[in-house]
């Protein structure tokens, strides 16, 4: 029986699929991949500081102690002061006088010794505050504990304030506002900012850029 001939060209045409077969095979043999596992649990703790807002302010220590004040979160037409889970909104109104205090507008419990600063100041709309303090005073004594610049110059602090250390207990928190020499009615700008609150150590982090 004579051997089967084969095509020439049939057999160049093989040559070139198993030459394409080992060239795939090496790319994918290429790949070296370890993976390695890792499980985070998380879990509900209680808040390490917790705002409060309305007419009065009350906290009781776990001595006995009560600390029993009135707040000014709302005066109607001027300032509206509102605590929420994870801080604060508020609108203040600004006139042609050289500073607005808006005395002890909320109150703050520390629940948790650490240190409390100010970072991630962004301004959105037409500027109208030449500066932005904001005091953090004891409510027993009503003493100034610290103060924090969130705006100068009319421009929002590009870096973070030094850290406030703060014991557990009643803070009240006040804002110091200082208007643009020339206002326009109707002018609005929304100022946000962060309270960090470090309960490890005394370094100031920045929030780190968020998306979504």
């Amino acid at each position: 029986m004579k051997g089967l001939r084969v095509n020439p060209k049939a057999r160049k045409y093989v040559l070139l699929i198993a030459v394409a077969i080992m060239l795939i095979s090496v790319v994918a043999l290429a790949d070296v991949i370890y993976y390695y596992k890792g499980v985070i649990t998380a879990t509900v703790s209680p808040a390490p500081l917790t705002f409060y807002s309305g007419s009065n302010f009350t906290y009781t220590s776990p001595s006995g102690m009560t600390c029993t004040a009135k707040l000014n979160s709302y005066v109607p037409k001027y300032a509206n002061f509102t605590a929420t889970s994870n801080g604060f909104t508020a609108t203040i109104q600004l006139t042609n006088a050289s500073y607005a205090y808006f005395y002890h507008a909320l109150g703050l419990v520390v629940n948790t010794p650490g240190w409390l600063y100010v970072t991630n100041v962004t301004i959105s709309g037409t500027p109208i505050v030449e500066q932005l303090t904001i005091v953090i005073q004891n409510a027993y004594s009503g003493q100034s504990v610290c103060s924090f610049t969130v705006i100068t110059n009319a421009e929002p602090i590009t870096n973070t304030t030094g850290p406030c250390s703060l014991s557990t207990g009643p803070y009240f928190i006040s804002i110091i506002a200082q208007p643009i020499a020339s206002l326009s009615a109707g002018s609005t700008e929304i100022i946000t900012f962060y309270f960090g609150y470090n309960i490890a150590s005394n370094a100031t982090v920045p929030l780190p850029p968020i998306n979504g």
